[in-house]
């Protein structure tokens, strides 16, 4: 006789049927490679400008820090988390793929793609010296944090999956050659900030030492989320070119209102829209 499984998930612990989002549709549904479904005409014919280019690059590059992002997390209580992992394994696959479909724009471009090395040194900002902590610091300061930090890690998810959307439609405004592109790939990201948001709202709710983590997160981030990596210069390019603009800086603030709006970060929220605008 089999024994009967539990219809709930152990103390402390959350199930993949949790929430309204469908996590088994989303890793059954993983988008993969999109070099058959690029229309890279536009961007033969016309190209792309110095702008667009640079920015394209980062976007890149910081799709590629994934792996990175991914280690950072899963040496904390995320890592013990089902729903969440099953999520992040799927996030990692299709970021991969958006890597990849921005090669082939830069590909059509004539680009080498050996163009990725920052340029200059790194921002040595006091306030983001959390940010350079290695795996093995990251791990010993996870075990005071325990699994309330995981509304932390969903919630500087979101606000960086917000960001990098912001970034992706300012590509579009610089090269009209990459609107099918960028309505692709944001609306993959789409799903993933639907998860994010999801995961945010319902464990910021449930604890107030996941709201503190979480603005504890918050303050000490560097965005978007791979950035510290990047040189200063490639920073400052990112934040100018992306809200220094009259329009970017109504994007800061959006996403700053956004964050504002779940459980107990209205306090840290304006800390975003400050870093982001130049």
């Amino acid at each position: 006789m089999t024994a009967r499984r539990s219809a709930e998930p152990p103390q402390g612990e959350v199930s993949l049927e949790d929430g309204a989002f469908d996590i088994r549709e989303f890793t059954r549904s993983a988008r993969g490679s999109h070099r058959d479904e690029l229309d890279l005409a536009p961007v033969r014919e016309s190209g792309l400008g110095a702008d667009a280019l640079r920015l394209l690059r980062l976007l890149r590059d910081l799709e590629r820090s994934t792996m990175q992002r991914m280690r950072n997390l899963l040496v904390t209580a995320t890592h013990k988390d089902a729903r969440v992992t099953a999520f992040l394994t799927t996030w990692a696959f299709e970021k991969f793929w958006i890597a990849d479909a921005l090669d082939a724009v830069l590909e059509a471009t004539g680009d080498d793609l050996h163009t990725s090395e920052p340029a200059g040194g790194l921002r040595r900002a006091v306030t983001e010296r959390h940010e350079r902590r290695g795996p093995v610091r990251r791990a010993i300061r996870a075990n005071f944090d325990g699994p309330q930090i995981v509304a932390a890690h969903v919630t500087t998810g979101l606000t960086d999956e917000w960001i990098t959307q912001a970034a992706y439609r300012r590509l579009a405004e610089l090269a009209d050659g990459l609107h099918s592109v960028v309505d692709m790939i944001c609306t993959i990201k789409d799903r993933h900030i639907r998860f994010l948001a999801e995961e945010a709202q319902r464990r910021l709710a449930a604890s107030p030492r996941a709201s503190k983590l979480t603005r504890r997160e918050i303050k000490q981030a560097v965005w978007p989320i791979g950035a510290i990596e990047r040189s200063d210069d490639d920073r400052s390019f990112f934040e100018q070119i992306v809200f220094g603009t009259k329009a970017g800086a109504a994007e800061a603030r959006a996403i700053a209102e956004r964050l504002a709006a779940l459980p107990g970060l209205a306090s840290v929220a304006p800390t975003v829209s400050a870093r982001l605008t130049p």
